[in-house]
């Protein structure tokens, strides 16, 4: 069930950043969690949300609304703030109430229930929104028009008819809004402006990012500063403002304890000062155009030669390693060959040695039985004259 309650809070926050950052607007979110069963958890809490931003909390049994934020804590007096905590403890009652009552129309003791009740100011208009989830599913939905309960699911249709037939249902509705959600709203409102105008501007970047086949651009937005619910980021190009093919991350924590917001958007457009970068609060305009440069401050043109040289530089050495590993390994080859021809040299040469020596004895010899056998025809010749 911890995780249903912080995927619920997750997913609200989420939408409010979203929804604030791109419009004029503010929104104050009352996130309501009730368990039948809590094991070691609280068995009722609020979690009190502004334009996206964790403000307070409270929870059984000590229903006391604990601040996250200074400038929220400074934003109420002591006296409210006590008015907070006794708001807490009476929601508290009046939701364990409805509770039992969703319990016994759906025949089960092991539920968790979530409300989201919020008001949103547009301008001069505040508008109120109010949902039931069993579950972690969709539950009632009230109609702004007729303050009526919808069904969401089937098994929600008994429990429609009751909550409609409530008489103290109507002007508890009305209460919410009118004491305790828009007046807080506007109070927030006017202490978040007097804070951004005490604090400096946000931090802002933009840089481009050069594709692998270099015809396109990743166009890169940065905003960065203590406090960025509210504020609107936008992408413009030549003056329009781009609603199409950009992306927009959620708020991330730096290490600072600042948060920073994305845009990101790909382009073919690569000349300078045709993309802007715009950052608008209530009390604050910041323009800044892109100068056709990188994080690094290089522009797209010299990345792309810095990488070709790299790239080339890389490859000259490698050609040069491969020549040198060519050349050692013939030295050696060589040097092998020629100190194995060297010794087999030698044995050739004395064996052709003793073979012209046997050779010549050979004919020595020949040549000296022919004299001899001159000398002894000669000798017959002279004895039968």
């Amino acid at each position: 069930m911890k995780i249903y309650t912080m995927s619920f809070i997750l997913l609200c926050v989420l939408h409010c950043i979203v929804k604030t950052t791109r419009a004029e607007q503010h929104t104050l979110q009352y996130l309501y969690t009730l368990r039948s069963a809590p094991e070691d958890e609280p068995e009722f809490e609020i979690t009190t949300v502004f334009d996206g931003l964790i403000i307070s909390h409270c929870e059984s049994p000590n229903f006391r609304d604990q601040s996250r934020q200074e400038w929220i804590h400074q934003a109420f007096s002591a006296e409210e703030w006590k008015n907070r905590d006794r708001f807490c403890e009476g929601e508290h009652y009046f939701h364990k109430t409805l509770t039992e009552k969703i319990q016994q129309t759906i025949n089960t003791t092991n539920t968790l229930i979530q409300r989201q009740r919020s008001c949103t100011a547009d301008g001069s208009e505040v508008s109120m929104k109010d949902r039931w989830g069993v579950n972690a599913e969709d539950f009632l939905t009230l109609d702004l028009v007729t303050l009526k309960w919808r069904s969401d699911s089937s098994l929600a249709r008994t429990v429609r008819s009751e909550f409609n037939q409530m008489k103290f249902m109507v002007p508890s509705l009305k209460d919410f809004l009118l004491k305790e959600c828009k007046p807080t709203l506007m109070k927030l409102k006017k202490k978040k402006a007097d804070y951004l105008k005490q604090n400096q501007s946000p931090d802002l970047y933009v840089f481009g990012k050069s594709s692998h086949d270099r015809d396109t651009v990743s166009l890169f937005c940065y905003v960065s500063h203590k406090y960025l619910p509210g504020v609107r980021v936008r992408l413009t190009l030549d003056g329009e403002v781009l609603d199409k093919n950009v992306d927009i991350s959620s708020p991330a924590p730096n290490m600072d304890g600042s948060l920073q917001i994305r845009l990101q958007t790909e382009t073919s457009v690569k000349q300078p000062d045709r993309y802007h970068c715009m950052v608008d609060t209530d009390n604050l305009h910041i323009a800044i155009g892109w100068d056709g440069q990188t994080l690094d401050k290089k522009t797209l043109h010299q990345q792309h030669v810095s990488k070709e040289f790299r790239l080339h530089y890389l490859a000259y050495v490698g050609i040069a390693v491969i020549l040198v590993l060519i050349v050692v390994v013939i030295t050696f080859l060589v040097g092998v060959a020629v100190k194995g021809g060297i010794l087999v040299g030698k044995k050739d040469y004395v064996k052709r040695n003793k073979s012209i020596n046997n050779a010549v004895q050979f004919f020595f010899l020949l040549v000296q039985s022919e004299e001899q056998w001159g000398r002894e025809a000669k000798a017959d010749d002279e004895y039968y004259e």
